[in-house]
């Protein structure tokens, strides 16, 4: 890099910070541009309207984290947030049965999206080359035509009508869904990127309630849906402050209410008791608050012909996926981890290398976030050649997982974004999977009866 490189990051999301962090290894500056006044405790935040619910870190996501920002896990340990084994500590309720509960070496943490994203911000605010604009909207990137790059960001502060011109020698737009790059870039004449959507309609409630020693089988949460048709989940995690985070959701439009005895009573519908025994004895510590999300969003910025220089698109402005998976946090750091590599190369010709890293990325999780979407009759889409065989090659899998450990800890590894699903393929897995059974093995209900037996 030149003497006094610099990056510009449009977005102080959690995907925007992994991503200033990453960026702090190769720009001598970063300025963080975000238009919301950032708290200093943690609450949530009008422009995060998800923050207020369940998030999923997986093990993939949490690996990035503890690398970029070493002892934070044990800080937020420390405050009261879980960690533990992601298998044998946090349980999984999926296709009726639950997932064979055993020390699988995959680390997790339980902690409010508040809570972790104030951490990260603290970490990110401490480096001594990335400076925060707050209260400071990105009105438009600056493109040069004549270079074909951008050279800059054009800003507008809350308490001020002027305009003004942040130059850069990289923008990253970290803005969401929301993000106007397509708009932009077609503006620039390099036209928009292909969309991909599957629409879910999925809506949230979320009630928070007090934790006591030995609630819920003793673990620190718990992913449940049923069958694979279904259209009811719930996760349950175990927050800093003693605090259980509850949400329910329901998919094509089957939304959970907002009253707690309606929402009491959706929870009394999911296909196992437990979680409407825990939400009828715990304490409501808050009011039920609720979200909705429509579709998974894939916009293909790798299969653009051309893309200006000097910028980047990434984190949930690429790709947002049904919150139910809990894989968005994971992704924006595996992402800016790919950005931070990437970026020992320099910074000429980023963009395409970057795209074909995205793209590998976030091929996995939008296979297994959509695969299991398109399961349900209602959602709407193109269900792929096979989809059928390798559906009931699945349930079959969900069945074997939950007494067979080599088979589960394959089926985590994909689902932490840390293998390929066609690793569920492999004669290994397959063997084990399709051999003949015990079939007169009674259903659990508890997933205690899982508790460290190895088929």
């Amino acid at each position: 890099m030149s003497h006094q490189s610099s990056a510009i990051v449009l977005g102080a999301s959690i995907g925007g910070l992994l991503t200033a962090r990453a960026l702090s290894n190769h720009f001598d500056r970063i300025t963080i541009v975000e238009r919301d006044l950032l708290p200093d405790c943690a609450e949530p935040r009008r422009s995060v309207p998800q923050s207020a619910h369940a998030h999923g870190l997986l093990a993939s996501g949490y690996r990035v984290m503890d690398h970029y920002f070493p002892g934070m896990m044990q800080e937020l340990n420390a405050l009261g947030a879980p960690i533990g084994d992601i298998v044998g500590d946090f349980l999984w309720f999926q296709y009726g049965h639950w997932k064979l509960r055993h020390a699988s070496g995959l680390p997790g943490i339980m902690a409010s999206r508040p809570c972790l994203e104030t951490a990260i911000r603290h970490r990110v605010k401490s480096l001594p080359n990335v400076t925060f604009l707050e209260g400071t909207s990105g009105i438009r990137p600056m493109f040069d035509s004549q270079i074909g790059r951008v050279t800059g960001l054009t800003v507008r502060r809350q308490d001020s009508q002027d305009e003004e011109r942040l130059t850069a020698d990289l923008v990253v737009d970290v803005t969401g869904r929301g993000s106007r790059s397509p708009q932009w870039l077609d503006e620039w004449g390099f036209g928009q990127p292909q969309v991909a959507t599957v629409t879910v309609n999925v809506g949230y409630a979320t009630g928070v309630f007090e934790r006591r020693p030995g609630d819920f089988f003793d673990s620190m949460g718990a992913l449940v849906q049923g069958a694979p048709t279904t259209t009811r989940y719930a996760a349950i995690l175990a927050a800093e402050g003693n605090r259980w985070i509850i949400t329910l959701a329901g998919t094509v439009g089957d939304y959970p209410p907002t009253d707690l005895t309606g929402w009491r009573q959706f929870a009394a519908s999911l296909p196992v008791p437990a979680v409407h025994a825990l939400v009828s004895k715990a304490r409501p510590l808050k009011e039920i608050t609720n979200y909705r999300f429509p579709a998974d969003q894939r916009r293909l910025y790798e299969c653009m012909k051309r893309f200006p220089d000097g910028y980047l698109v990434i984190g949930d402005a690429v790709c947002s996926f049904n919150p139910v998976y809990g894989q968005g946090m994971s992704v924006a750091a595996l992402e800016a981890q790919a950005l931070d590599d990437e970026l020992t190369q320099g910074i000429q010709g980023l963009a395409a290398r970057f795209y074909r890293r995205a793209r590998k990325i976030v091929d996995i999780p939008w296979a297994i976030a959509t695969g299991e979407d398109l399961r349900i009759p209602q959602v709407e889409g193109i269900r792929p050649l096979g989809f059928a065989i390798i559906g009931r090659y699945l349930e079959r899998l969900h069945v074997v997982a939950a007494e067979d450990r080599v088979v589960c800890r394959a089926f985590m590894e994909v689902l932490n974004l840390l293998a390929s699903p066609t690793s569920l393929l492999s004669p290994r897995i397959a063997w084990r999977v399709l051999r003949p059974r015990n079939s007169t093995r009674k259903e659990q209900q508890d997933p205690m009866e899982a508790r460290s037996r190895v088929a």
